[in-house]
């Protein structure tokens, strides 16, 4: 009995290790058609966020044939989908059909199943690619039901404008789609049709309506390869010079960690929202505390609007105005907001900030003595402000933990939507600009680790929208 209870013991232990080990991922990149390290970025940001991931990168033509350590490669490589398209040297291809044959995981992200049109097991494991229609067979989805278009029938490969469209999931019980919204709304993405290949084995996940094709078409599927498993999504459009706020949508780095997560082991363990919470609702400023004389309104399309109710006296610059969190406990967390100002807008986020902008919003000690501390200034000097300006030539640009890391510059587009993201840990802030790296501080000695999130008004003549305020806390 007692050998028993071990045995169970030690396999418990063994399915709980297994269940909480790091996988390793490889992102193949250094040919695409698409602006590949907008992609790449994106994709490791998306699988290193759900502390699931270990992440490489192999940019051709740097690539190795053994896929030995890595339990899912993402391909996100587009050598063009003509005869004469760059392919990988032979014995790199060679590895990869053994790595997902032998029970490996592939991820082909995009333009990537454009590629290899003469590489004919890279045209089974992905079932359906950017193919003629004379190649083979293509997929459409009719009534909810997953129709056959024959060999040499319906249209040629390709896609309207960049625009939104309706996402609908097909199969709702697949892991990686289970517990995902039935419908959503996707933003700017290009909406692919004619796919065609053997499209033999090919389990559709998710489709779209094409208003160039008039059918459903399928933007997420899988597939089996020997032991294998092939996941295939359509989205993830990077254009050079182009925003790309399909790149933020939730439900899309949804289907890609957890299409990640199911090719590399066959299950999904990640949650449908990959942990992710509104900060704001989108109607009112419920959990939320107005900090100083500013003006915030919701907008009829969920975003934030905040205007500086006093204007500038005497060639002087008022006080401040800030927007807090009510909640003052938050540690560790990966944080993301849009932001959109008018030319010479400026703003900020504060993090860490145990005085809730007192000194900066000049209200008595009195009002509020729980908030009085040994520093009397502004947020950044007692936690930290991530800037928000419309000046690239500022000392701190935006995006850079102010006084402390000047970011780099050239990510901003001005008067436009901007995506911000801040990584706090203990040990490191790192900020993000429309998905780069600008700027990272290891934080300075004796400041909180904890505290409010806050949204600032600077100069009450700048005005300011936010919108897609959510947060992922680290347990």
């Amino acid at each position: 009995m007692k050998f028993r209870i071990a045995l169970l013991a030690l396999v418990l232990v063994s399915a709980l290790s297994a269940a909480d080990r790091k996988l390793s991922a490889l992102i193949i990149d250094g040919m695409n058609n698409h602006d590949w390290e907008a992609g790449t970025r994106a994709i490791r940001s998306t699988l290193e966020g759900t502390g699931r991931f270990r992440v490489d990168v192999a940019t051709f033509p740097a690539l190795k044939a053994d896929f030995t350590g890595y339990d899912v490669v993402v391909n996100n490589f587009n050598g063009g989908h003509l005869a004469d398209g760059k392919r990988w040297p032979r014995e790199v291809e060679v590895g990869l059909e053994k790595f997902v044959r032998e029970g490996g995981g592939l991820v082909v992200f995009h333009a990537a199943n454009n590629a290899f049109l003469q590489w004919p097991e890279y045209n089974q494991m992905i079932g359906l690619g950017w193919r003629e229609k004379s190649f083979g067979a293509g997929l459409a989805v009719v009534n909810d039901k997953v129709v056959t278009v024959p060999q040499g029938s319906g249209l040629a490969p390709g896609h309207g404008p960049r625009h939104e469209f309706e996402m609908f999931v097909l199969d709702k019980a697949h892991p990686i789609t289970s517990g995902l919204p039935a419908h959503w709304t996707h933003p700017a993405e290009q909406l692919t049709h004619g796919q065609h290949g053997p499209a033999q084995g090919v389990s559709v996940l998710t489709w779209a309506f094409s208003e160039v094709s008039h059918q459903g078409e399928p933007m997420d599927w899988v597939k089996s390869y020997g032991k294998g498993r092939v996941y295939t999504t359509m989205l993830g459009h990077t254009w050079k010079g182009e925003a790309n706020p399909n790149l933020d949508d939730v439900s899309f780095q949804a289907l890609v960690a957890r299409g990640s997560e199911w090719a590399a082991t066959g299950k999904v363990t990640l949650p449908a929202d990959l942990g992710w919470k509104s900060l704001f609702n989108g109607k009112n400023l419920d959990g939320w505390e107005v900090r100083g004389d500013g003006v915030w309104s919701t907008m009829g399309d969920g975003s934030l609007f905040g205007q500086g109710l006093r204007p500038v006296k005497g060639g002087k610059i008022e006080h401040q105005a800030w927007l807090y969190t009510k909640r003052n406990d938050f540690g560790e967390f990966d944080l993301h907001a849009e932001f959109w100002m008018p030319k010479y807008g400026n703003s900020g986020i504060s993090i860490r900030d145990t005085s809730r902008a007192h000194y900066a919003v000049d209200e008595p000690d009195s009002e509020h003595p729980e908030l009085v501390g040994p520093v009397h200034s502004t947020p950044a000097h007692i936690g930290y402000e991530i800037q928000i300006i419309d000046d690239e030539a500022e000392q701190y640009p935006t995006g850079s933990v102010y006084l402390l890391d000047a970011a780099k510059t050239g990510r901003l587009r001005h008067t436009e939507w901007n995506s911000l993201d801040i990584e706090s840990r203990n040990d490191v802030i790192r900020v993000k600009v429309n998905g780069e790296l600008v700027s990272q501080h290891p934080g300075e000695a004796g400041r909180s680790k904890v505290g409010p999130i806050g949204l600032q008004l600077h100069d009450r003549v700048s005005a300011i929208l936010f919108r897609n305020i959510r947060i992922r806390e680290i347990r």
